[in-house]
């Protein structure tokens, strides 16, 4: 399923569905196109209450509520994440505010398993909890595609070492 017309990611990449694809076969695979975000969410709903992956870029800096951030947003950015929303609803109380909660558990093998960076960061009180980005600036001008491409594998393989993403499907009983 494909993005909306004239909405283009910020740099070419158009393997970027199917990689993701490969790597979160248990979600269904929905296009975002936002303000703030241009990518894949890979998600399952439980009630009024939704989680999953997001695969794709940052266009401008978020309305998330915690902050400052550290690295501050640089615009655009690669960006992946595991979110739980509503941030205030009982699903994410259990699945990432309780103590030895799964997005707890993944962030501490998260960041056992990145040797380098970017490093995983963990928000508690948002719906994006577990979060990996790097500015598209920080790659070179002529190998940006290359090294989002690397960007989006290395992170999506850490995920799936976690096993966050089959612990938060058999969570949510999820079905495609």
């Amino acid at each position: 399923m494909p993005l909306r017309a004239g909405r283009r990611p910020p740099l070419a990449c158009p393997w970027l569905p199917e990689l993701a694809s490969g790597y979160l076969p248990q979600y269904r695979r929905v296009p975002q196109c936002r303000a703030d975000q241009w990518g894949y969410g890979f998600q399952a709903q439980r009630g009024r209450s939704r989680a999953g992956i997001f695969v794709g870029f940052m266009t401008r800096p978020p309305g998330w509520p915690l902050g400052p951030f550290a690295p501050a947003f640089r615009p655009p950015e690669c960006l992946v994440y595991a979110f739980v929303e509503p941030a205030t609803g009982p699903l994410h109380r259990q699945l990432v505010g309780a103590p030895g909660s799964l997005f707890r558990l993944s962030y501490a093998l998260l960041t056992k398993y990145t040797a380098r960076r970017p490093r995983w960061e963990f928000y508690e009180e948002q719906g994006p909890a577990l979060v990996r980005r790097l500015a598209v600036a920080d790659f070179p001008r002529s190998r940006r595609e290359k090294y989002a491409l690397n960007f989006f594998m290395e992170s999506l393989a850490l995920v799936v070492r976690s096993g966050l993403p089959d612990s938060l499907a058999r969570q949510l009983a999820c079905r495609r």
